[in-house]
């Protein structure tokens, strides 16, 4: 019975991957804005191509974001509502999808904005420090259900349960991944800096 008693006592209380999981979730259900500074690495596994860029990310719930792209090429993204413009100036191009929204992402995405729950889609697991990715605690995602194109999601996690880097593999092999620095919340984002208007004598290409 002492025996017993002794190993109940040293199971652990919480499983490490789930207990992330839901800091990562409790952290951005109570903010209601952020930016940050991001450096993206995409490795195209099949071609052997790697694309680097780097730039600025803005979120406001509900359902707005913006990323600036600064290098290689100037592009911004934006997402208002239901409607998702891409921005070239350099081209003067335009591409705008009217029917998208944040309810047609998986939750690799919508957590950021308070919504979905990382939980009922995807398997937490924890896993040790990542070379060349920030200190922190190290959370990966696999789909319970299939996501398109996610096979699996890497977190690497603050003490407050702030996302410092994300690292998504597609079932190809290509690999996303982008470090966040420089992290501001709750700063009061107006909603102008996600309404974009094509300028006059833009090509606009609706898809």
């Amino acid at each position: 019975m002492i025996l017993l008693f002794a190993l109940l006592l040293a199971k652990p209380s919480a499983d490490p991957g789930r207990a992330l999981a839901q800091r990562v979730q409790a952290f951005y259900a109570h903010t209601k804005d952020f930016s940050a500074r991001f450096a993206q690495h995409y490795t195209y596994l099949a071609i052997g191509r790697v694309e680097d860029s780097e730039g600025t990310v803005q979120v406001k719930k509900p359902g707005f974001v913006r990323w600036d792209y600064d290098k290689p090429d100037k592009r911004t993204i934006y997402v208002e509502g239901k409607t998702l413009w891409i921005w070239r100036p350099d081209d003067k191009e335009v591409q705008v999808k009217r029917d998208f929204g944040g309810d047609q992402l998986s939750s690799a995405f919508t957590f950021l904005w308070g919504k979905g729950d990382l939980l009922k889609e995807f398997k937490p697991k924890s896993l040790p420090a990542q070379k060349d990715l920030p200190k922190g605690d190290v959370l990966e995602l696999k789909p319970i259900k299939p996501v398109p194109g996610v096979e699996k999601l890497l977190f690497v996690v603050g003490k407050d349960g702030q996302v410092l880097a994300s690292v998504v593999t597609n079932a190809q092999g290509d690999v996303n991944q982008i470090v966040f620095s420089s992290a501001k919340v709750d700063q009061g984002l107006p909603d102008s800096l996600f309404h974009f208007e094509p300028p006059k004598g833009a090509y606009v290409q609706e898809f």
